[in-house]
């Protein structure tokens, strides 16, 4: 087993990579080969917003889905 540190970062640095794979991909279909760096760095800031507001989301729904099957075995338990 990793270092749960290790592994942290090695997750945070997974998202970054994947953030950095979507805007080249996206700049690919647009047929842009070159970007300035604050241009760059403002579209990775507004990946970075959709990222974190989306884990939020998916977050709730996970939540919502345990408790939902919590509640659910509790009432088939209880008859």
């Amino acid at each position: 087993m990793k270092n749960p540190s290790e592994e942290l970062l090695q997750l945070r640095n997974d998202i970054e990579q994947s953030q950095h794979d979507l805007i080249q991909d996206l700049l690919n279909y647009l047929n842009i080969y070159e970007i300035e760096e604050e241009i760059f760095q403002k579209m990775l800031q507004t990946i970075n917003k959709y990222t974190q507001h989306a884990f939020r989301i998916t977050k709730a729904i996970e939540t919502q889905e345990i408790i939902e099957l919590v509640l659910v075995n509790g009432l088939k338990n209880k008859q």
